[in-house]
């Protein structure tokens, strides 16, 4: 074992043999001091018993061998002495036994001291730190396990050799060794290399070892590693600083927010009802304060620097306080991360638009701080709003563009009633002209009159509930109703292009929920299409399938296909057919299928299109079953 400070004492063979001439010792002088005529202060000799006894037992021991010195003197000085008169023999033992009492009093203190000193060099021997001891001229006559273990040299092998060329020491001032020499000690950061070649850094303390005339012989050296502390130190001040960058570079708002305050509800939100929790929040909501932001928090917060932000309650920043208060409740109740789209007060006390992402941190213990990161989508609310009213717009255009293709079919949908109806009043004319009037077939004419009146005035209404911008409402609908409507609309146009419209449905599961006008503008749009395509087939015939039957997947809705015969999708286009002005037609603008896309999304649905084996297309509308009884608003949603 590597020893801090080598010592003098004996090993176990010795010691026997001490304890047994310090015996024999004993022995002799007592025969000496009482059998021969010497006088009695031949028994101060006793003091050599214990001293030999002092550097091979302990203090029990020690005692012991002094109490029977002093018995041994007493015993001796009765076998030659009793019955005396008090003379010079009377102080020879006084001498004596005092001899022997101080000696074993000495000797117990050297005991203890030394026994003291062995616990301390043992206790330096086995510490972690590294306990180096070297005399005035540096040379090293002390090494400890730590010092082995951290520079790697043995302690046979580092003690004798120069500090100085052994560890090659830096960072070492004049200043140090002046300290030292004025007070005794010194403490400070010092660079030593190990056996291996590595520079360490370590955290020393000298202290100044004295002689027996208390001058300085030494340094004792304790010195602890701080090598890794300080690349752990310096790792995490790397990693702030690329934190506190990031923090502030990143372009939208994030703040850091103290919600300490609100600990001690974290301890007791699982026994706490959601009433009760949201109560005891909103009492403690403008409590959480802001602990730091980035200069993108401050500019959305309407304030110069970050530094503004320090020390404000985050929930002033909050127009609707609710939304606040749910985020508590959520992040109290465990929940790591919130997501919730709301509105701040921003600059001059406008509304901003923000998604708001909360996180606390999993490493975070008693709410120290959360992290709220807001962005800002006010300029895309305020495109997506344009975008959708340029849909609208678009989705008109459409409609009138469609209608336009249909003036043919229209004009002759209204001019057959028109015809009929002067036809009917010619006839009904000339019986009432007869002498005598025929009274009851100038009503039957009447009666043709009134309802061709009614067909005509359906065309026109159904025309211009197509052509007419009005607000979206949702009610119950029947897709075979619909389906009809349209079919009526295009009787023209699929008459002239020789195209048979065959429609399949079940009453009593065609019904949706959805807006009457864009509904038929889907189905007028799909059924153009299909038209349209089948108008250059001349080897087979030309037919448009319309299935309404219930959805397989997901089943909460009515599915419509139109299957015809016509040539397909062309390959290239078939994976954006539903992207705006994307068509296959000469004349077309490719917006029909967009806007389908977009009313069948506004209504929960989807619409999708593939072609068909051996030829032709199939395109599928999926639409949102009716609302029950009970979840039916009273009024009309708007969509």
């Amino acid at each position: 074992m590597p020893v801090l400070i080598r010592g003098n004492e004996p090993g176990q063979f010795q010691m026997y043999w001490l304890r047994l001439a310090a015996g024999g010792i004993a022995l002799f002088i007592f025969l000496i001091n009482t059998m021969t005529p010497l006088r009695d202060a031949f028994a101060v000799l006793y003091v050599l018993v214990v001293l030999l006894i002092a550097n091979t037992c302990g203090l029990r021991t020690i005692i012991i061998t002094g109490c029977a010195c002093i018995v041994l003197t007493f015993v001796s000085f009765l076998i030659k002495h009793f019955g005396e008169p008090f003379n010079g023999a009377y102080l020879r033992l006084a001498v004596s036994i005092t001899a022997i009492g101080v000696a074993t009093m000495l000797s117990v203190r050297d005991r203890r001291t030394r026994d003291a000193l062995s616990e301390q060099v043992r206790m330096l021997a086995f510490t972690h730190d590294t306990v180096i001891v070297r005399d005035a001229e540096d040379t090293i006559i002390g090494w400890n396990d730590g010092a082995t273990k951290l520079y790697g040299w043995r302690s046979d092998e580092a003690i004798g050799s120069k500090g100085a060329v052994l560890l090659h020491g830096r960072n070492i001032s004049s200043r140090a060794t002046e300290e030292l020499q004025a007070t005794g000690q010194w403490s400070g950061e010092i660079t030593r290399k190990r056996r291996d070649g590595q520079w360490i850094v370590l955290d020393a303390r000298w202290i100044a070892r004295l002689d027996s005339s208390g001058r300085a012989c030494g340094v004792i050296e304790f010195g602890a590693d701080l090598t890794e502390q300080k690349q752990a130190t310096a790792e995490r001040e790397r990693s702030e600083q690329q934190y506190s960058a990031i923090f502030q570079a990143v372009g939208f708002a994030i703040y850091e927010v103290d919600c300490s305050i609100i600990n001690i509800l974290a301890h007791d939100a699982t026994g706490l009802s959601v009433d009760t929790l949201q109560k005891r929040l909103e009492q403690l909501s403008d409590k959480p304060y802001i602990r730091d932001a980035n200069h993108a928090g401050a500019e959305l917060a309407g304030q110069p620097t970050p530094r503004d932000m320090a020390g404000k309650s985050i929930s002033a920043l909050f127009i609707d306080q609710k939304v606040w208060i749910d985020i508590l409740c959520s992040i109290v109740r465990g929940k790591i991360d919130y997501t919730v789209e709301t509105t701040f007060t921003g600059p001059e006390g406008r509304q901003v638009d923000v998604v708001l992402r909360v996180t606390r941190p999993t490493a975070d213990i008693g709410f120290r701080r959360i992290l709220v990161m807001a962005l800002d989508v006010t300029e895309r609310n305020d495109v997506q709003m344009k975008l959708r009213a340029a849909h609208a717009e678009l989705a008109h255009a459409d409609r009138i563009t469609t209608l336009g293709q249909l003036a043919v079919s229209i004009a002759h949908e209204v001019n057959q009633p028109l015809s009929a109806i002067t036809t009917f009043a010619n006839s009904g004319q000339r019986w009432l002209s007869r002498t005598p009037p025929n009274i009851s077939e100038a009503l039957a004419c009447f009666d043709q009159i009134a309802a061709n009146s009614s067909r005509a005035a359906e065309v026109i209404t159904r025309v211009r509930a197509l052509t007419t911008k009005e607000t979206s409402f949702h009610t119950e609908l029947d897709l075979g109703d619909l389906a009809k409507e349209v079919t009526l609309l295009l009787r023209q146009e699929s008459a002239g292009k020789q195209v048979e419209i065959r429609t399949y449905y079940d009453p009593a599961t065609s019904l949706v929920s959805g807006d009457r006008i864009q509904l038929q503008q889907i189905i007028m749009n799909v059924m153009m299409n299909a038209i349209q395509a089948m108008s250059a087939i001349t080897d087979r015939a030309r037919i448009l399938e319309i299935h309404i039957k219930p959805a397989l997947f997901p089943k909460t809705g009515a599915l419509m296909s139109f299957q015809d015969t016509g040539p397909g999708f062309n390959s290239s286009t078939e994976a954006d057919l539903f992207e705006p002005f994307v068509t296959t037609k000469a004349q077309g603008m490719g917006m029909g299928l967009s806007i389908c896309r977009e009313i069948a999304c506004m209504h929960g649905g989807a619409i999708e299109a593939a072609n068909h084996l051996p030829y032709g297309a199939v395109v599928t509308v999926t639409l949102p079953l009716p609302a029950t009884s009970n979840d039916r608003p009273n009024d009309a949603i708007r969509s």
